[in-house]
């Protein structure tokens, strides 16, 4: 990337697309813990404060803050969150991120009855298929 170069002339090591990657990461540490409450409220904010044009970092932790929601209980939001960037998969296909879209199906697969999810299922579907 262009953008991964230092001031002093040297090259950037690490991500260039987020604000904050250790409140990021704990974000995510705090869902591997069972906090999903406080790991969606954190990458809810960090996810906030990443460029709109960086969409495989925007779907790789919006997914995961999806996945915080839902978890949480919160599957309408869980939904809404998840609905944009479901749509990214096919311009931005990662392995990483389709990981994270199977465990959001995973977790949605609980709320199968719900007419949200339900709606959501062939984004869902087309996801997973992207990149294969």
């Amino acid at each position: 990337m262009a953008a991964d170069v230092d001031p002093s002339g040297g090259p950037v090591l690490g991500t260039t697309q987020l604000k904050d990657p250790v409140s990021m990461v704990e974000g995510w540490c705090l869902y591997d813990l069972g906090r999903p409450r406080q790991s969606a409220d954190m990458l809810e904010h960090q996810c906030r404060r990443i460029s709109p044009h960086a969409l495989n970092t925007r779907a790789r932790y919006g997914l995961r803050h999806a996945l915080a929601l839902a978890a949480s209980g919160e599957i309408e939001r869980s939904c809404e969150s998840a609905r944009e960037l479901l749509a990214f998969m096919s311009v931005a296909p990662s392995a990483t991120v389709r990981t994270d879209v199977r465990r959001l199906d995973r977790e949605w697969s609980r709320f199968r009855g719900n007419p949200v999810v339900r709606g959501l299922r062939p984004a869902l579907a087309n996801a997973l298929g992207a990149g294969h």
